[in-house]
């Protein structure tokens, strides 16, 4: 099996290397359209890539998981209370504009991801600018065990942001650094990213103080062109632009790679028969942290927003099957929104080939309330599946998906529409099914329980984390019975690069370091340009 590389992969200088040259320019590709560049409607993983890219958030998660202070200069510090955290700020931070971040802008950025994107931040209850920075005021206090004061054991991880609480034997002080650390983590989330002001970004001129600002953002012509910013606090990135493209067609980004037009492809190299490519390449594999899943649109309602009619699917999927449709990198079949780092355990093989028998007894159930599925009705019934057209596995994905209705007698109509409209349907329901991603850190359950309950539209999580618990065992429970969405896959995304590219890793949701990136020349090399100020 091909080594995982989950770490700054050839990043790594090797010692008759030296530092690299500033300048040129890359051309690499997206996982799919862009739909908007706003960090807290970011969804896909083409999306959550530039917004690392245009946007900072306070703390960064690392390749190993790690979160580290970014725009922050160090962790929360909780007050004696333990109800407010007091985060403090980087100073000359400058926006892509040349106008200075200031401790409002942060405040009301993180307000809108709260209000906006309520699981991500439901463990806060307010957030305002505090002198050198931003307070972030907690619903539920947190003490040195990780439980609020008086708590008792039972109610248990009130104080922790994922649930876990103190664990068994652990201090009072390694609780309270939990608590702490969860905090952090939430707040390395791309949804929590800064914005000025914290209004919603220009759709087509986004300004954040990320390492690189846009330069042009071409929907029709499937581009995106980003410039390196001079004034990046953590130094400028070593290339002057990174141009990155999607298609709408399975071999496009592989023709491109192989004849030299980009240097960076996650298609595969030589996917042509004899040939190719054009320049030496090498790989680079990402942890597996993109989920794809089944969600459910409302076209008919009665059917899709059935708890027995959801179960019925899930139990009749071939997951193994799903499971091959890939460009030569890892998938691991699911059936929870969970990764196994972040407390999953591997799917057996009866639940990877599903269950059909099980699965006919849940649609029997659902047959008793919906006259859709009515025998004298199930003949006439077709359910639309809808993928994006620019992320060419999802309608082979969705095929395979469409096996599984065929075992319970339900026709179907699959449609690839552009990933605008894709996700107007999705917001107006008028669909059936839809083939969706996932991204998040690898490690944080917290993370992917939100945002699967919340690409489903159901607001249980978000509840429960402001009511300041989230129990693993429960939100497992939870998910089985509600099926916000369907699970397929976990999959890692295996990179292309010409070999004279460099600096090419992944950090803990997957996203590729496209920041770090630079063409490779064996002489000495300028200092890095950056500013000194803590």
């Amino acid at each position: 099996m091909r080594a995982l590389v989950v770490v700054v992969g050839l990043a790594t200088v090797a010692h008759a290397e030296t530092r690299p040259d500033y300048g040129g320019m890359i051309e690499a590709s997206l996982l799919g359209a862009p739909v908007t560049l706003d960090p807290i409607a970011a969804q896909s993983h083409a999306e959550l890539t530039v917004v690392g890219l245009v946007f900072d958030t306070l703390y960064a998660i690392g390749p190993d998981g790690a979160v580290q202070p970014h725009l922050a200069l160090g962790p929360p510090e909780l007050d004696a209370a333990g109800t407010t955290a007091h985060v403090a700020l980087r100073r000359g931070v400058l926006f892509h504009d040349a106008t200075p971040m200031t401790p409002v802008d942060v405040a009301l950025s993180l307000e809108r991801a709260r209000a906006t994107a309520g699981w991500v931040l439901a463990p806060a209850l307010a957030i305002r600018p505090s002198g050198d920075g931003i307070d972030v005021v907690l619903r539920a206090p947190i003490d040195g065990r990780g439980l609020p004061p008086g708590g008792s054991a039972a109610e248990g991880r009130r104080g922790a942001i994922d649930g876990r609480g103190l664990p068994p034997g652990g201090s009072a002080a390694e609780g309270r650094r939990g608590a702490i650390d969860e905090l952090s983590t939430l707040l390395a989330l791309p949804q929590t990213a800064i914005t000025r002001r914290g209004q919603p970004p220009a759709a087509g001129k986004p300004i954040g103080s990320g390492p690189f600002a846009v330069d042009s953002f071409d929907r029709a012509g499937k581009k995106l062109v980003l410039r390196a910013f001079d004034d990046h606090f953590a130094g400028r990135a070593y290339l002057d632009q990174l141009v990155l493209d999607w298609f709408d067609t399975p071999d496009g980004e592989a023709r491109r790679f192989e004849t030299g037009a980009a240097q960076l492809s996650a298609r595969g190299v030589a996917a042509f028969a004899g040939a190719t490519p054009r320049y030496p390449a090498s790989e680079v594999e990402s942890p597996a942290a993109l989920l794809v899943f089944v969600g459910f649109g409302r076209q008919h309602a009665a059917v899709t927003g059935d708890r027995a009619f959801r179960s019925a699917l899930d139990l009749a999927l071939d997951r193994d099957a799903i499971a091959t449709i890939t460009s030569g990198e890892r998938t691991l079949p699911t059936r929870l929104p969970l990764p196994i780092a972040a407390g999953a355990v591997v799917l057996s093989a009866e639940g990877r080939a599903g269950n059909p028998g099980a699965a006919l007894a849940q649609l029997a159930e659902a047959k008793k309330r919906i006259p859709a599925l009515a025998p004298a009705s199930l003949a006439a019934l077709r359910l639309t599946i809808v993928v994006d057209e620019t992320r060419p596995d999802d309608r082979e994905i969705a095929l395979r998906v469409s096996r599984g209705l065929d075992k319970l007698g339900i026709g179907f109509t699959i449609e690839a529409v552009a990933a605008d409209k894709l996700r107007e349907r999705i917001a107006r329901g008028t669909c059936d099914l839809w083939i969706g991603q996932l991204a998040a850190p690898i490690t944080v359950a917290a993370a992917w329980w939100g945002a699967a309950f919340a690409a489903g539209n159901d607001s249980w999580v978000q509840l429960r984390l402001v009511a300041g618990a989230l129990d693993p065992g429960e939100v497992a429970r939870q998910f089985a019975v509600r099926l916000p969405i369907v699970p397929l896959m976990f999959r890692s995304l295996l990179v292309w690069h010409r070999s004279e590219v460099h600096g090419l890793g992944f950090d803990a949701s997957g996203r590729p370091g496209l920041a770090d990136l630079y063409w490779f020349k064996d002489r000495a090399a300028k200092p890095r340009p950056g500013k000194a100020t803590p």
